[in-house]
């Protein structure tokens, strides 16, 4: 990680101490010089909202909570909601900022998991999310997706959440601060999973960034295999890891989660923890990714590399690079 972050012109501090138990020691993850604490997912129960029936839907998972005190440390768990219109044939209700949809607190937490860490049991009914975002539900389509973010208030009224925590609590530790939602049909489980060659169907020309020359998550032409499978608590969620940043000094792995809505296919890109402050680089969707529900045999997602505050690092206003990926499947 140390490796990565030299480079970038606002270096931050950024601490891990060694411990035995990642769930239970005192662990420094943020960057205040103090004990953190993150929301670890120990069962994803069911992780989207089905179509054929929204009004009987409900996303659920249970959490417990990492502090280096078996959960004692906390005071509040809040949960925030905005609503990101995906399909643009019923106009666009997208939220125009975020709303509380529940604060847990000590008396909602119960011992989660074989750590024997407090936690709490998470249900989010499509309806009450719908409310809470304030869209029309009868406005919900296919691709349509409802975004949650969370944070942690300590007992000492500290504050955590994905902006002031590490790459580390994501992607070595297991913690997840945000998660989306997404109204969709099922799927078989025995379709879009397996082997798929991917491509680039374009890339935009090797573009030079802090002395390192990057196209894409590999240098064309792309050509390497991923294998895509089930993700616990929904039938419409295909995960597949890769490389980025090849062949660099930077070169990370990360994750792709891919969601197909009915319709619609949508990708969202674990945090590769290259960055010099907050949420560090990685790829981002671009545009509407259609597919064949009937035919998992390939379709195109297109990304975008840079261009914003979500995937820039910190690193100051970096050119969008925009390209299109291609999965066959073998």
């Amino acid at each position: 990680m140390l490796k990565k972050l030299s480079f970038l012109l606002a270096a931050c501090l950024i601490v891990m101490t060694g411990c035995k138990d990642d769930e239970l020691a005192p662990v420094i993850i943020f960057n205040e010089l103090e004990v953190g604490a993150f929301p670890f997912l120990n069962e994803l129960k069911t992780g989207e909202f089905d179509l054929a029936d929204l009004a009987g839907s409900a996303y659920e998972m249970d959490v417990y909570f990492v502090d280096g005190q078996a959960g004692a440390n906390i005071a509040q768990y809040n949960v925030y909601v905005t609503f990101e219109d995906n399909n643009p044939s019923n106009g666009d209700e997208s939220s125009t900022a975020e709303a509380l949809f529940r604060s847990y607190v000590p008396s909602d937490f119960e011992t989660i998991g074989d750590k024997g860490n407090l936690g709490t049991n998470v249900v989010i009914p499509f309806l009450d999310a719908a409310t809470a975002a304030g869209v029309d539900a009868d406005n919900v389509l296919s691709g349509d997706r409802f975004q949650f973010r969370t944070e942690i208030v300590t007992t000492t009224g500290t504050t955590f959440n994905s902006v002031n925590s590490t790459p580390a609590v994501t992607n070595a530790f297991g913690g997840l601060w945000n998660f989306n939602v997404t109204a969709t049909c099922p799927l078989a489980d025995d379709v879009f999973v397996g082997s798929y060659n991917v491509s680039y169907g374009y890339i935009y020309d090797p573009f030079v960034i802090f002395g390192r020359t990057i196209q894409g998550w590999l240098p064309a032409p792309m050509d390497q295999n991923v294998t895509l499978e089930l993700k616990a608590g929904s039938t419409t969620v295909r995960s597949f890891g890769t490389q980025y940043l090849v062949p660099s000094d930077l070169t990370s792995d990360i994750t792709i989660d891919l969601t197909f809505s009915c319709d619609v296919v949508t990708a969202v890109s674990s945090d590769s923890g290259v960055r010099c402050s907050g949420a560090g680089w990685r790829p981002i969707q671009i545009n509407t990714a259609s597919f064949d529900l009937n035919d998992d045999s390939t379709f195109t997602i297109e990304f975008r590399d840079w261009g914003s505050d979500e995937n820039n690092g910190g690193c100051g206003n970096i050119a969008a690079q925009e390209y299109s990926v291609v999965f066959v499947k073998q």
